[in-house]
């Protein structure tokens, strides 16, 4: 995790943000829904290795990670990206998270979890939440 960290979006540009799951379906739907909402998806991946990397490479504003990769847990990527760059709001997404995971996540460097579900309900909650700290001036906050 040696490489620099690209440069943060200007308040003024569209924000970024990286996907990483493990399922081309669920990367292409929340890329949608992301882009609907004024998001530039500057980069997806299916795993932790290839997640982590995207992140330091791009910069995003926001990641939102999928719990349960195929060569690790979510958690431990968000884990790695907040050591090195505390400063991109991290969405945990996934279909179900024990009490223990929870806090596990939020100890990570987490933001916000977001239940999978078919409409997005929790996640575009997260989402919009996130926009506003943004706009606001504050998109660190936990």
């Amino acid at each position: 995790m040696s490489q620099p960290l690209a440069e943060p979006t200007p308040e003024s540009a569209r924000p970024r943000a990286v996907i990483v799951d493990d399922h081309a379906v669920v990367r292409d739907w929340l890329a949608q829904k992301l882009e609907s909402v004024g998001f530039d998806v500057c980069a997806s991946s299916a795993t932790l290795q290839e997640g982590v990397a995207a992140i330091l490479t791009h910069g995003p504003d926001l990641a939102v990670v999928d719990n349960r990769l195929p060569d690790g847990r979510g958690i431990e990527l968000c884990r790695q990206v907040s050591v090195v760059a505390p400063q991109i709001a991290l969405i945990l997404h996934t279909g179900m998270i024990s009490p223990l995971e929870e806090s596990q996540a939020y100890e990570a460097g987490v933001h916000r979890i977001a239940l999978k579900s078919i409409q997005g309900e929790d996640l575009m909650a997260a989402v919009e939440e996130f926009s506003t700290r943004r706009r606001e001036g504050r998109p660190d906050e936990r």
